[in-house]
């Protein structure tokens, strides 16, 4: 067995491996080096220094979470809490303080209440998409959930990293009612309703008595989530969904203006992905050829959706009210040249192997298609660091911000998967800067392209929503007003939470004063 716990920290990091193992059991604390890679940064290189764990525990019982964190204190370690791990392009369950103990939540994965009446349901942070849907299809319950593009995270763990899906509860971190954290202490709270021990509204409404403090303990170290109330959407009686396509580089502003509106308005249901995908020089691929040995920007084409612009959408519900938003969102874009608006329906209890790939999504079916797509495309070994900035919902803002990300790219002679995820007032960016996860020098080069783009939409006003480990530094300086009085006071509330620090220090840039 190859120990990975670090020489400077072992006599604590020893002790805890110990007493954690007598709480825990030896199955429940994994140290030998096989096991710990999995939970660091998955696409870092063999010669990665930062950002290393040094082993994991994975409770099982938030009595277990409790035991931890008090054990954390007493020896002065620094926990590092993941749920499932599977956050890729943001780094996985790396930390962002070398050696810390990664708190990994996978063993408490149950899905403790669904009610379909009220529409919501109650998980553990173990739970993954998957494993809420398949519960849900399990108990015929006539719901839906919003699922991200990669359906083997945890809802928990997504949802608190301000993760997005696509259906009518897309915003995740919106669809959250109640939690249950495990404090640094060791103590347990329950926000809003649930802090009455016989509540029977702690998941059906959202605010309690006083301040509410769900938002307080997304991306950010104040507490361990141990149970999160989430709310689902009735199964449609129908829906449809698809892609308007564009072909010209000059579409993309014209194309941003004409949804704009429709999203305010409510024609378009859920949250849009708006692509960008560069035309190859011998033209498109389609995702089922074999596209071994041909250019990057080939394979790129056949992992991404058709078309130089594809913004997919959506309708739920009565099928002549998704009639009437198909014929307002088709003329609302009739003025583009060449354009194609491309719907397919669905009932609303349709199977997966009945729904195209590309809709499984915006159909809250948990599915691994980009994954596929990418490593069938990109090679087994593609790896990505994640740009992502929050930038106005306007068409001069899009085309300026895809110039911009496709100049460096190419400046650096990579390849990206670019696009925003739509919301009503802003479009979130969504770039995967791609790299062969063996060949350091590219993936120096990816990480160096993620830094410029980050300083130039510093310089614009926009900053990232997400970030790798390595990043947080570049995003945070950034907010700056009086003084970087928003730090000064996240780290106000981590002495009152956390004074030793020993809750994934660091994480989005919070720190107690004492580091």
């Amino acid at each position: 067995m190859t120990s990975t716990l670090p020489p400077q920290h072992s006599a604590a990091l020893t002790e805890a491996v110990a007493r954690f193992t007598d709480i825990l059991g030896a199955d429940a604390v994994l140290v030998d080096a096989d096991s710990v890679r999995e939970f660091h940064d998955p696409y870092e290189g063999a010669d990665a220094t930062e950002y290393q764990p040094s082993f994991v525990v994975q409770p099982s019982s938030v009595e277990e979470v409790q035991a931890i964190v008090r054990i954390a204190n007493e020896l002065g370690i620094a926990l590092w809490t993941s749920s499932t791990g599977r956050n890729f392009g943001y780094g996985g369950s790396a930390p962002v303080v070398n050696g810390s103990v990664v708190v990994n939540l996978r063993r408490m994965n149950r899905v403790l209440e669904i009610d379909e009446d009220a529409g919501y349901a109650l998980v553990e942070p173990g739970v993954r998409f998957f494993d809420l849907y398949e519960e849900i299809k399990a108990r015929n319950a006539k719901l839906w959930i919003s699922v991200p593009d990669l359906g083997w995270g945890s809802i928990v763990g997504n949802t608190l990293d301000h993760g997005y899906g696509y259906t009518v509860f897309g915003d995740h971190a919106s669809a959250v009612c109640g939690m249950e954290v495990v404090l640094a202490s060791g103590e347990v709270v329950r926000t809003g309703l649930g802090a009455m021990s016989n509540s029977t509204m702690w998941q059906r409404h959202k605010r309690g008595f006083g301040p509410s403090l769900d938002s307080l303990f997304m991306q950010s170290n104040f507490g361990i989530v141990t149970k999160m109330g989430v709310w689902l959407m009735p199964e449609p009686e129908v829906f449809a969904t698809g892609s308007i396509i564009c072909h010209r580089d000059e579409d993309i502003a014209p194309l941003i203006d004409a949804l704009r509106p429709l999203m305010l308005d409510g024609t378009i249901q859920g949250l849009p992905l708006i692509t960008s995908s560069p035309e190859p020089q011998d033209g498109r691929v389609t995702p089922d050829a074999d596209t071994a040995g041909m250019p990057d920007r080939a394979k790129l084409s056949a992992t991404l959706p058709p078309g130089r612009w594809n913004a997919r959408i959506s309708f739920y519900g009565n099928e002549s009210l998704i009639e009437a938003r198909r014929t307002i969102v088709r003329e609302a874009v009739a003025h583009l040249p060449g354009v194609t608006l491309e719907l397919r329906s669905y009932r609303g209890d349709v199977r997966p192997e009945e729904v195209h790939p590309l809709d499984l999504v915006p159909a809250g079916i948990p599915n691994m298609f980009l994954l596929d797509m990418m490593k069938k495309h990109l090679g087994e070994r593609v790896g990505h660091i994640d740009f992502s900035p929050v930038i106005p919902f306007d068409g001069e803002c899009a085309q300026r911000h895809e110039q911009m990300v496709q100049g460096i790219l190419a400046e650096a002679g990579l390849v990206g998967g670019f696009g925003w995820i739509a919301n009503t007032r802003s479009l979130v960016g969504a770039c995967m800067v791609f790299y062969d996860i063996d060949d350091t020098a590219q993936r120096d080069a990816a990480h160096a392209a993620v830094v410029r783009m980050c300083e130039q939409a510093a310089e614009w006003g926009w900053s990232e929503y997400r970030a790798h480990p390595s990043l947080i530094e570049n995003v945070t300086k950034n907010f700056d007003f009086g003084n970087h009085a928003l730090r000064t006071v996240y780290t106000r509330l981590k002495d009152a939470f956390d004074p030793a620090g020993i809750l994934s220090p660091g994480n989005h840039g919070i720190w107690p004063s004492a580091r």
